[in-house]
């Protein structure tokens, strides 16, 4: 995983830049939020592909995304990891698709398994009975 500094200006630059799929003109131009048909400038593709900081909206994550061509998801956690600091992990280990509901857990950055099972626990148990342990 990419480091916590650089995790959304990695995923950009897997896509965009000289040798990559997509030139900074194709990123900009596909990079559209298909919400509200905002566009990012050229500026700001430029600088999230740079690393330099960006004003991060919920308009520009979806035009990052579809820029890309990736999953939101991935965005979202891209920049939360970046700007914020933290992962947003499944503490279960849950394959897509295998169950109704999947629980996410905002963590540290680099948290092992064993300092989330805490978090485990704790959601094993939401009517809060002692643990037998």
């Amino acid at each position: 995983m990419p480091d916590q500094e650089d995790a959304l200006t990695s995923l950009v630059q897997q896509h965009v830049g000289r040798g990559r799929r997509l030139t900074f003109r194709a990123f900009e131009e596909a990079a559209v939020d298909p919400v509200t048909g905002r566009r990012i400038s050229k500026s700001t593709a430029e600088n999230v592909a740079r690393g330099h900081q960006i004003k991060v909206t919920p308009e520009v994550l979806r035009a990052i995304a579809a820029g890309i061509g990736v999953d939101l998801g991935r965005v979202h956690a891209a920049a939360i990891r970046q700007y914020i600091g933290i992962e947003v992990t499944d503490p279960y280990d849950t394959e897509p698709g295998e169950a109704d509901t999947v629980v996410r857990v905002a963590h540290e950055v680099g948290a092992t398994a064993a300092e989330l099972e805490q978090a485990r626990r704790v959601l094993d148990n939401p009517e809060g009975e002692p643990d037998t342990q």
